[in-house]
């Protein structure tokens, strides 16, 4: 393909840098979320239909502006110059998106981000909730601190010296990962029960952290970036890799199931009827939490649309348990970057043109030392 690596890689740095502080999940996140859900629920439980009224953080003035510079910046990237300009497409849709809160602009960047909810997913979400009764949590014995530490063994097992773990109680997953810093950060102060952590490290570091880390190791840069569509196949691999090891957990996946329902619903209503949808299955708590993923965003969340994300994790796990059982193959193209199963056929002609390399760090090793560390814990 003769591509110049120097040219590509410097083109990136410069877009991701213009890229990476559009934080939008930040700037829908509301500001004034735990008055809302008071008085919304007190508006559920005395019997009256009520749509939030969400506040949100202002958005800095200079975001345009460094994207703007970025386009100028990012010339000479030859054939890669289309990509990296959908980037700052995407992120200046984005940025319009939210100064104008208008519920078809964020819903029409959220599809662009992560595709269309498929009509595959709602109908095997549908049957899941069908099928499969709600389960009863057992006993969480592991704190936080014994699960941090256990993180940690496990990136110092796999070689990831660079990686940290980061304990903190300000954030909203158990357990999340954030490639850019080289971090898996776990929420303080909660429990975990001994299959939740098992299933973690597979999801966490067996998917997430290894296809940072295998992307930081690749000749072209921007395989280590998660472009637009990557979300889908990022989650379903995780969940995939789950199913694989024998992890599976049928609350989450009832819970996955639940999303794709919300998702649903919410392009064609607001927030009460997305609330009442997902009602019939599970807590009236959980309910606002499921809608308040697929309406943040929006000043008016009476009217349909919003953040149309929550879809692909069932749907990511349909869409790659299909591929991969038609090219098991191709779960190395996969886990050797953060790209999407859209891209594998450019991503079997970047190895063949040895502008990319194979997967240093693999998922079975990590499976395999939840067998030692999380029985030594």
């Amino acid at each position: 393909m003769g591509v110049d690596l120097d040219a590509v890689n410097h083109a990136t740095r410069v877009v991701l840098d213009a890229v990476h502080p559009v934080r939008y999940a930040h700037y829908i996140t509301p500001t004034n979320l735990a008055q809302v859900r008071a008085e919304f629920l007190d508006a559920y439980n005395a019997g009256r239909a009520v749509d939030p009224l969400f506040e949100y953080p202002p958005i800095p003035g200079q975001l345009a502006a460094a994207l703007d510079a970025a386009r100028a910046a990012s010339t000479g990237a030859g054939p890669w110059r289309e990509t990296l300009d959908r980037e700052l497409t995407y992120a200046r849709a984005g940025l319009a998106a939210l100064r104008s809160r208008d519920p078809e602009a964020m819903t029409s960047y959220s599809q662009s981000q992560f595709g269309d909810v498929a009509a595959a997913a709602v109908a095997g979400a549908r049957r899941r909730l069908a099928e499969q009764p709600p389960t009863v949590d057992t006993e969480a014995t592991w704190s936080s601190d014994r699960v941090a530490a256990v993180m940690g063994r496990v990136l110092a097992e796999l070689g990831l010296d660079d990686w940290t773990i980061d304990h903190n109680d300000r954030m909203a997953a158990r357990m999340s990962v954030v490639g850019r810093r080289r971090q898996v950060r776990v929420k303080r102060g909660v429990t975990f029960t001994a299959a939740t952590v098992r299933r973690l490290i597979v999801h966490e570091v067996g998917t997430h952290v290894l296809r940072t880390a295998n992307g930081m190791r690749q000749p072209l840069h921007l395989l280590a970036h998660g472009i637009p569509g990557y979300l889908g196949t990022e989650e379903g691999l995780a969940v995939w890799h789950e199913q694989q090891a024998g992890m599976t957990d049928p609350g989450v996946m009832r819970r996955y199931a639940l999303r794709v329902i919300a998702c649903d619903t919410a392009l064609r209503a607001g927030f009460r009827t997305v609330f009442d949808a997902v009602l019939p299955h599970t807590t009236a708590d959980e309910a606002f939490d499921l809608t308040l993923r697929v309406k943040r965003g929006l000043l008016d969340t009476s009217v349909p649309g919003g953040y149309i994300k929550d879809h692909i994790y069932l749907g990511g796990f349909i869409e790659v348990t299909n591929h991969l059982e038609r090219n098991p193959g191709d779960h190395d193209l996969l886990m050797a970057c953060k790209w999407p199963l859209s891209e594998v056929p450019l991503l079997r002609t970047l190895l063949d043109d040895r502008s990319s390399i194979p997967p240093h760090h693999r998922v079975d090793k990590v499976v395999d030392l939840i067998r030692t560390v999380v029985a030594e814990g």
